[in-house]
């Protein structure tokens, strides 16, 4: 039986570059609190995953809890946007630049809810 070059005999992940491999463990000691503090900053993220991209500087944005309601209202309103731009291009041949204003103050708006200014 002849083997496929391509054949990818491991399942699961595939590996990563020797670079890329983490082989390095750092671990800490946490008293109760500093665990309790931990664990309401990372959210859904594993204890090490959020530690690792805090120390990096590579923490996910987060969307303040009072904001989430009116950021989702604010996604479905620009994916109506979106729609409505689309049905435009598609039917009456109106050029993406006009919308382009509209999507700037949009995606402003959008980052300022989360507390990032533009």
């Amino acid at each position: 039986m002849e083997i496929n070059e391509n054949y990818k005999k491991r399942r699961g992940r595939t590996a990563l570059s020797p670079i890329d491999k983490r082989g390095h463990t750092v671990s800490a000691r946490l008293n109760v609190e500093e665990l309790a503090l931990l664990d309401s900053k990372r959210g859904d993220m594993a204890r090490g995953e959020w530690m690792r991209a805090a120390s990096l500087d590579k923490l996910p944005q987060t969307v303040p809890e009072p904001n989430k309601e009116k950021w989702a209202e604010l996604a479905r309103a620009a994916a109506n946007l979106n729609q409505i731009a689309k049905a435009c291009n598609t039917s009456h041949g109106v050029p993406d630049e006009q919308f382009a204003p509209v999507r700037k103050i949009l995606n402003e708006f959008r980052m300022a809810l989360i507390g990032i200014k533009s």
